[in-house]
């Protein structure tokens, strides 16, 4: 009952409210930006591509690229909608589906929403269940439907609070310090099925593992 009553009132004002306090804590941080020459040249280009990062890290970067249009797709459980609903006032296009559940629904709407509204689009590589940092073909086969690459993105904070989850989902204490990491953009090509596909999965997930201990070093929490 008392869920139910939060999960109410935080689909009108409440969330509205919620999310500017999210503004003012994320925006609080001091943020450093790392790209990947062919990362800011596609973006200066202002070429669109599919994001993809870890789930630990949903939290501070759904908030940093809140500003760039995109389809993000968005777990089919019933917490999801408070993300869904969370994403639209960001302007942004969710889209339900896991891997569990409507994934390749998910990835035909994201591709449609992406070539028709000329945006980018966001997964969360490891999915809502894990395992952590195992990439999963979600985001590579968007980008073989599309023809636009996967850029592994990747974050981290010092200070921050890491919560007991299966991924080590973390939040930035106000005031962190926050490296964001846009690694080398990888094209997976129309014809990539199977162990082909396999070898892109393993790049991609070799990138992100790059990508997230450059962002840890920026922020001094790894040598």
């Amino acid at each position: 009952m008392i869920k139910d009553q939060c999960k109410e009132y935080l689909t009108g004002l409440g969330l509205r409210a919620l999310l500017k306090f999210i503004e003012v804590w994320m925006g609080s941080c001091r943020v450093q930006e790392e790209y990947h020459p062919e990362a800011r040249a596609l973006l200066q280009r202002g070429k669109t591509g599919v994001g993809a990062f870890w789930h630990s890290q949903i939290l501070y970067l759904l908030y940093y690229l809140r500003k760039r249009p995109a389809a993000i797709m968005v777990s089919g459980s019933s917490d999801g909608q408070l993300v869904v609903n969370a994403l639209e006032l960001w302007n942004q296009y969710p889209v339900r589906g896991s891997r569990f559940k409507g994934g390749s629904s998910a990835v035909r709407e994201m591709a449609r929403l992406m070539k028709e509204k000329n945006l980018h689009a966001g997964i969360v590589a490891d999915g809502s269940r894990g395992p952590a940092q195992k990439v999963q073909v979600g985001a590579l086969i968007l980008s073989r439907t599309t023809g636009r690459p996967v850029v592994p993105i990747a974050c981290a904070a010092k200070p921050a609070y890491y919560f007991g989850s299966w991924d080590r989902m973390f939040l930035p204490l106000p005031l962190s310090r926050v490296a964001v990491v846009f690694g080398e953009p990888l094209h997976v090509p129309a014809d990539a099925r199977g162990r082909g596909i396999e070898g892109y999965r393993q790049k991609l997930q070799e990138g992100l593992n790059q990508a997230t201990h450059r962002a840890g070093q920026l922020v001094g929490i790894v040598s």
